[in-house]
């Protein structure tokens, strides 16, 4: 039984490989989150000698402000992702990216290959495998876009509908033709959060506006794959999280990485391919939420 996710938004997440969730942040949340984007990056740009016009990323942003650690199990968005991937999972990447206009910009071809943000899928360094011509479902991504992205143009994601379910492999075929009527342009306005498969072909529009893009993407993949920002967090952040937020940080319940099934020292297992039951407590929290819907009737409705 779902958590938060409804009959809708799991079928269009199935068939598209994307929904979008409107006022995600209300306006107070989104100015606090600028207010944080915008003075790192000052100085993150400051410390690499990067230009203000250039677009720029900041990795592992959960690391760098609590505003941003708050988001990894962030209660309006979390119900979603665990409704999509189950309970066994953590975080995989967390990032800032600010993208200012582009007033140097030649036209080209949306996505085109060699432009400045061609069609792809997320993935490691040589891809993920592909079954039956397809990637199976690895991830999921939370979009945050804190500024407005209404206008055509503005630096908003595209999206190719559907395309989940079609070999990344077509998407570097010149010969292949992207369906336009299949092409979303996500024009939402600040606060909008889109929760969306990372195997989904996608590109940015220029940013021909005349403000820089904001926006925030976290995200997750199953505890038995490795993270993509990190190998371990700091300590010292791990000491003060919730058990939820340690399992989210690929953190097991105790430091030895390694269990001993049934515990004979002969069968050492490694505690991501088989977690003991505390390793999880975003388990035990799915189920409370259920508990919570059924007792307020939703669950009947």
């Amino acid at each position: 039984m779902p958590i938060a996710i409804t009959e809708r938004q799991q079928q269009q997440f199935d068939e598209d490989g994307f929904i979008i969730i409107e006022d995600a942040l209300s306006s107070d949340h989104v100015s606090r989150l600028i207010e944080v984007v915008d003075k790192l990056d000052v100085s993150c740009r400051k410390a690499q000698e990067i230009t203000p016009e250039t677009a720029y990323q900041i990795r592992n942003a959960l690391t760098y402000h609590d505003e941003l650690f708050r988001l990894i199990d962030y209660s309006k968005m979390l119900p979603l992702v665990v409704d999509v991937m189950g309970v066994n999972i953590q975080l995989r990447t967390s990032h800032v990216d600010v993208r200012p206009p582009m007033n140097d910009y030649v036209e080209q071809e949306l996505g085109a290959s060699g432009s400045f943000f061609p069609w792809h899928s997320d993935g490691p360094d040589f891809g993920y495998p592909i079954t039956n011509g397809a990637v199976p479902f690895f991830e999921v991504k939370i979009g945050y876009y804190l500024t407005d992205l209404t206008r055509h143009n503005s630096g908003a994601i595209c999206v190719v509908r559907g395309s989940h379910k079609v070999s990344p492999k077509r998407i570097h075929d010149p010969a292949y033709q992207i369906n336009p009527n299949d092409i979303v342009e996500v024009n939402v306005k600040p606060g909008t959060a889109m929760l969306w498969r990372t195997a989904l072909w996608h590109c940015l529009t220029p940013n021909l506006s005349d403000q820089s893009r904001k926006c925030l993407y976290y995200g997750y993949n199953y505890r038995w794959m490795r993270p993509g920002d990190y190998d371990r967090q700091n300590p010292a952040l791990l000491a003060r999280c919730t058990p939820i937020q340690r399992q989210l940080l690929a953190a097991n319940s105790a430091e030895d990485g390694v269990r001993y099934m049934d515990d004979d020292p002969a069968h050492p297992a490694s505690r991501y391919w088989r977690p003991a039951p505390e390793d999880i407590p975003l388990r035990d929290w799915a189920d409370e939420q259920l508990h919570v819907k059924e007792e307020s009737g939703e669950a009947a409705s």
